[in-house]
């Protein structure tokens, strides 16, 4: 484990979260955690997503774990979040069937069957501006629930799910459940 995984390990350990998913990565707690170079609040996340997903599947997550094994894939030592391509990855070794996409089609399959999925999106234009990554999870009729949507919204958003699909999607995770020999 290198320099930046070491101490961000240890400054996080001594940052009591709240229990349950994460929501508002610029709020509380939270925003103290430490990413690489940078903080949770500027560029966390891909970790609080994979971490809100480990928690809706298997019902329990580490943080500061899941954050820790994260850092081998920062980009720009950690000030631009971490790589969305690979997402799949993080997700597999935390237990985790997970299968890449660009097709927005399957993205919306995948929720019409109640499965939770990653959503990777440019905020604005482009290749101009920031990347964030959500999890979205299938409600009753066409709706989603979406985990830290907002840099400053502790909770979930509920939101239909055509209008959030219309977003510059990038690339989306489709979570099909635990994988088999993982505990």
């Amino acid at each position: 484990m290198g320099y930046f995984p070491r101490r961000n390990l240890r400054h996080n350990q001594q940052i009591r979260l709240p229990d349950g998913p994460l929501n508002g990565q610029g709020l509380g707690a939270l925003a103290k955690m430490k990413y690489g170079c940078s903080t949770v609040s500027y560029s966390g996340c891909e970790v609080i997503a994979v971490y809100n997903a480990q928690l809706l599947v298997r019902g329990s997550a580490d943080f500061c774990e899941t954050a820790r094994y994260m850092e081998r894939f920062r980009v720009m030592f950690g000030f631009w979040g971490s790589c969305f391509l690979t997402l799949g990855i993080c997700l597999r070794h935390f237990g985790l069937r997970a299968a890449g996409t660009r097709s927005r089609a399957k993205i919306r399959e995948a929720l019409g069957a109640g499965k939770p999925c990653l959503f990777v999106y440019w905020t604005r234009k482009r290749f101009r501006s920031p990347v964030h990554t959500v999890l979205i999870s299938p409600e009753e009729a066409d709706q989603v629930c979406i985990y830290n949507l907002y840099n400053n919204c502790d909770h979930t958003i509920l939101c239909e799910r055509e209008t959030f699909l219309q977003r510059r999607m990038i690339v989306g995770y489709i979570i099909d459940g635990i994988r088999e020999g993982s505990s």
